[in-house]
């Protein structure tokens, strides 16, 4: 009976300082500088461009939009109920202004997929130390924000409640979206 008290304290210990590892990363801008942070109701999904990877369509339940990230100019915007453009199951919804000839694949409610890798090796990590608030974190190549001793360079970048998180498809840009907004971070 002792043994086991003693093993789950221990165990409590080292879960503890886990979460305590994970809390401690540090926020920084040295790497990535915000570029928009912008408010946006009813939001559902975002999704970046295949071939332009700085544009950024925002879909939302009053309809959607296209932003540059690399300037913060908003480009774009449809008020259309959702109709044929839209394919939340698919993970699709066709583009609007300069990217009306292409599909885009979105992520968010329904789920999807934006890079959680790029290029460069780098790696962005959602955890819920404090859940239901997630963490954003980026990662530097070869290092990882959940494995104690392997967490330096780790750059905490957001806290809140995501329905998506993830790289542009050249890994130039993170885009972290809730329900209420956006914020778009550019690679220094």
């Amino acid at each position: 009976m002792v043994m086991n008290k003693m093993l789950g304290l221990l165990k409590k210990d080292k879960s503890d300082s886990y979460v305590e590892s994970v809390l401690n990363i540090p926020s920084s801008t040295e790497k990535w500088l915000p570029v928009l942070q912008v408010a946006v109701g009813g939001l559902t999904e975002v999704g970046f461009s295949h071939k332009q990877n700085h544009l950024l369509l925002v879909v939302s339940s009053s309809g959607r939009s296209v932003y540059n990230c690399i300037n913060g100019e908003k480009l774009d915007r449809d008020y259309s109920d959702h109709a044929d453009w839209y394919f939340p199951l698919s993970l699709i919804c066709k583009g609007i202004g300069p990217l009306s000839h292409e599909d885009i694949s979105i992520s968010g409610l329904c789920g999807g997929g934006l890079p959680m890798y790029n290029r460069y090796g780098e790696s962005l990590v959602r955890v819920a130390p404090q859940w239901p608030l997630e963490l954003l974190i980026w990662c530097p190549k070869n290092k990882d924000a959940l494995t104690v001793g392997h967490q330096d360079g780790c750059i905490r970048l957001a806290s809140d409640h995501f329905i998506c998180t993830g790289f542009s498809w050249d890994g130039e840009f993170i885009v972290s979206a809730t329900s209420s907004d956006f914020t778009v971070w550019c690679r220094k």
